[in-house]
C-alpha cells in the first residue's frame, strides 16, 4: 500500500483537525464558565491530542454548566454534545477508512474504493460542521450523497467485515439531523446495506444464502440496530432538551409579564384603598370648611366649631391611611355589621346626609368582602355630595341566591352620560377581582344608583341591622 493512496483520506483529515484545533481553542478562550487555569489545560490538551481532546473539552463544558446555579443553555450545551460526538465520529470515519484502504491493496476496484471514501468522507465534513446551514437543500442532500457513495465502497470492498463505516456515517446523520428526518435516512441505508449485502455474498462466494452468509448478515443488522438506538436515543434526549429549554424559556417570559402585571395591580391596589379610606373623610372636611366660611361673618362660634370638625377629620384622614397600611400588611377581621354601622354613623355625622339603610344578610363575609363593599358605600357617599349634591341616599344590602346585592341610590342632580373616574374605576375593579360584577345607571334629575352584585359567604352569625 502506497502513502499517496491515503491521500484523499489523510488531507482533509489534516486540514479538519487543524479547524477542529484553531475552533476550540477559541473556544475554549472565550468559555466565560470556566477558570484561567482549566481553560490553559484544556487548551495544551487540544493541542496535543486534537479531536479526542476536542470532544473531551465539549463533554466536560456541559457538565460544568449543568452542576452550575444558574439556568441552563440547554440548546447551546446540548450543541456542543452534537459537536464532540462529530468530532468523534470524524476520527473513527479516518481510522476505519484507513483500515479498509489497507485490506484492499489488490482489489480490482482499489482506486475506485479510495475515491469512493474520499468524496464520502468530504461530504461528512461538509455535511456536520458548527459552521453548516441547516435547512437547505444541500443540508438533505449531503446525507443522501454519503449514503450513496459508503455502499458502494463497502459493497466492493474484498471482505465480509462489520459496516463500521457506514453505522459513522448514519451516526452522523442521526447526530446532525432531527430525529424524524434521520430515521427516514437510517432506514433507507439499512435496506440498501441489506440488499447489497445479499448481492455481495453472491459476488464473493456465489451464493445468495449460507450459514455464514445468514450468520453474518444477521450479526451485521443487530449491530446496525444496536448502533442505530443508541445515537437515536441519545440524540431525541438532546432534541427533547431543546425543546424543554425553549418551554421554559417562554415560561420565565411569561412569568417576568406577571410580575409586571402584579406589580401594577398591587399599585392600582394600594391606590384604591388609601383613595377610600381617606377620600371620603377628606371630603367631608371640605364640606366642613366651606361651612365655616360661609359662617364666619354670621356666626363665629358655629364656624369655629366647623373648622374645629374639619381639622379632626383631617387628622382622622391621617389615620385612615395609617389604617389601611396596616389591613393591607396584616388583614382584617372584624363583625361587617360594627364596622357597617360606624361607617354609616360617621357618614351621618360628618355630611349631613340622610342615609336609609336595610340590610338582610345571613352569611358571614370574608374581610376582603367587607372591605370592597364598606368602600363601594364610602365612595358612593362621596359621589353623591361632591358631584350630585344629594341630601339623602338609600342604601339596601339583602343576600338572595347565593349572592350579596348592594343597592344605593341617592337624591342628587343626576346626569345624561356617566363618566367613570378613578373612584369609580377603582370600585370595578375591586368587584370584579372577587368575581363580582358593578353596575351604574342614572338619570337627570332623579340621580344616580350604583348596584353590586358578589357572591356570598359561607357562615353564619351577622344579624339584620
Amino acid at each position: 500500500m502506497n502513502i499517496t493512496d491515503m491521500l484523499p483520506i489523510v488531507i482533509p483529515g489534516i486540514f479538519i483537525q487543524i479547524f477542529i484545533q484553531a475552533y476550540y481553542i477559541r473556544h475554549c478562550r472565550q468559555n466565560k464558565n470556566l477558570t484561567q487555569r482549566q481553560k490553559t489545560l484544556f487548551i495544551a490538551a487540544i493541542v496535543i491530542f486534537n479531536i479526542p481532546a476536542a470532544a473531551f473539552y465539549l463533554f466536560n463544558s456541559r457538565k460544568k454548566l449543568t452542576a452550575g446555579d444558574s439556568v441552563l443553555p440547554v440548546a447551546e450545551t446540548d450543541e456542543a454534545i452534537s459537536q464532540g460526538i462529530f468530532a468523534l465520529l470524524i476520527l473513527a470515519y479516518e481510522i476505519f477508512a484507513l483500515l479498509v484502504i489497507a485490506k484492499n491493496t489488490g482489489n480490482p476496484f482499489y482506486p475506485l474504493i479510495i475515491g469512493l471514501l474520499g468524496t464520502c468522507f468530504i461530504l461528512m465534513l461538509a455535511g456536520g460542521l458548527p459552521v453548516r446551514k441547516r435547512h437547505t437543500f444541500l443540508y438533505y442532500l449531503l446525507p443522501a450523497l454519503q449514503i450513496l457513495l459508503i455502499l458502494p465502497a463497502d459493497y466492493l470492498g474484498n471482505t465480509f467485515n462489520p459496516p463500521f463505516l457506514v453505522l459513522v456515517i448514519v451516526a452522523g446523520i442521526i447526530n446532525t439531523m432531527p430525529y424524524s428526518t434521520a430515521n427516514i435516512y437510517s432506514l433507507a441505508c439499512f435496506i440498501l446495506y441489506f440488499i447489497a449485502g445479499i448481492f455481495k455474498a453472491r459476488r464473493l462466494f456465489g451464493l445468495y444464502y449460507g450459514d455464514e452468509v445468514i450468520g453474518f448478515l444477521y450479526a451485521n443488522l443487530m449491530i446496525f440496530l444496536l448502533v442505530y438506538a443508541v445515537f437515536y436515543s441519545l440524540h431525541k434526549q438532546l432534541q427533547t432538551n431543546r425543546q424543554l429549554e425553549a418551554a421554559l424559556d417562554k415560561i420565565r417570559k411569561q412569568s417576568r409579564e406577571l410580575e409586571k402585571m402584579a406589580a401594577v395591580a398591587e399599585r392600582n391596589r394600594l391606590a384604591g384603598e388609601i383613595h377610600d379610606a381617606v377620600g371620603h373623610t377628606l371630603t367631608s372636611a371640605i364640606i366642613a370648611i366651606e361651612t365655616g366660611e360661609k359662617l364666619l361673618v354670621q356666626d363665629g362660634q358655629k364656624a369655629r366649631e366647623k373648622f374645629s370638625l374639619a381639622k379632626d377629620l383631617v387628622g382622622r384622614g391621617l389615620a385612615d391611611i395609617r389604617t389601611a397600611v396596616q389591613t393591607i400588611k396584616k388583614g382584617e377581621k372584624k363583625d361587617f355589621s360594627s364596622r357597617l354601622e360606624a361607617l354609616l354613623a360617621e357618614i351621618r355625622q360628618n355630611t349631613g346626609l340622610t342615609v336609609n339603610c336595610y340590610t338582610e344578610i345571613t352569611s358571614e363575609l370574608l374581610s376582603i368582602q367587607q372591605n370592597v363593599l364598606l368602600n363601594a358605600i364610602k365612595e358612593c357617599a362621596t359621589n353623591s355630595i361632591k358631584h350630585g349634591r344629594s341630601t339623602e341616599i338609600d342604601l339596601l344590602l339583602q343576600e338572595y341566591r347565593g349572592n350579596i346585592q348592594l343597592s344605593i341610590s341617592d337624591n342628587g342632580t343626576g346626569a345624561k352620560s356617566i363618566d367613570y373616574g378613578f373612584g369609580l374605576n377603582a370600585m370595578a375593579e375591586r368587584v370584579q377581582s372577587i368575581g363580582g360584577t358593578m353596575n351604574v345607571s342614572g338619570t337627570e334629575g332623579e340621580g344616580f344608583t350604583v348596584n353590586i352584585t358578589i357572591p356570598a359567604g359561607t357562615e353564619k352569625g351577622v344579624t339584620p341591622l
